[in-house]
């Protein structure tokens, strides 16, 4: 049986457009910047502001009931419906601690029927303890040795989980050049 890796943000949820549409747009009404606009990640430079400006506000969002509340795309919740079982899955996310557990709890929310295995590299922020192993999702990966696929948005990711030997797949968003959407990938999974 198959392992896939799956980030959480902006793979198995849309987190950067709705924080971009849920909490900064509405918060600064002169910001015209739409997600497509986002051609990098962080995109605090697109959005004049600095990297912990953006990071707070972020952070701030993903510990709200608006992202507790975000669903999944319902094409790839069918996708798990149909062809979940067919793999085992681990959620690896790149998050500051303070915002792991809600991460959790939603992962669980909606995929804990099929998820086995969470875990998570520790995005750092001022004030944080050190002391996690691995400092990027490709040590993680190499660590484990168990991966068969991943799946994230950050090129970056993908080409350090290639250099694994582990098939990769880049979800499209504006701040990469992947074109391959979600069901593009979960076609291919199952081809």
């Amino acid at each position: 049986m198959k392992t896939i890796i799956w980030d959480i943000d902006d793979v198995l949820n849309a987190l950067t457009r709705s924080w971009l549409e849920n909490a900064w747009l509405p918060a600064h009404p002169e910001c015209k910047i739409s997600y497509e606009d986002l051609t990098e990640n962080p995109p605090h430079k697109i959005l004049g502001i600095d990297r912990l400006e953006y990071l707070t506000s972020l952070d701030a969002f993903r510990l709200s009931s608006q992202a507790e509340g975000m669903t999944p795309d319902a094409g790839l919740m069918n996708w798990f419906a149909t062809h979940g079982t067919d793999f085992r899955h681990i959620a690896l996310t790149a998050r500051p601690r303070g915002t792991v557990a809600v991460a959790i709890a939603w992962v669980l929310k909606h995929f804990g029927r099929w998820f086995q295995t969470f875990s998570y590299v520790p995005a750092q922020r001022p004030g944080d303890p050190m002391g996690h192993p691995d400092k990027e999702k490709h040590e993680f990966l190499s660590w484990l040795s168990k991966a068969d696929v991943f799946i994230d948005d950050r090129t970056l990711n993908i080409e350090k989980a290639r250099k694994l030997g582990i098939r990769t797949f880049q979800v499209a968003q504006p701040w990469n050049t992947s074109t391959r959407t979600m069901m593009d990938i979960l076609k291919e999974l199952i081809a």
